[in-house]
């Protein structure tokens, strides 16, 4: 039974790793594309002040 329980208990921890990742992996994506459109933006308005 202990078997069992300790089976479940490391399935139960994988996908609760697994989920995290999941979010971890959406959150650095959406901060890099941020990011990257501040920078252009920031460019093209500089830019745009100089010209």
């Amino acid at each position: 039974m202990n078997k069992v329980l300790d089976i479940f208990k490391n399935m139960f921890l994988d996908l609760f790793s697994m989920g995290r990742g999941f979010v971890y992996g959406f959150v650095m994506i959406g901060l890099g594309i941020v990011i990257c459109s501040a920078l252009i933006y920031v460019f093209l308005f500089v830019r745009n002040l100089i010209l």
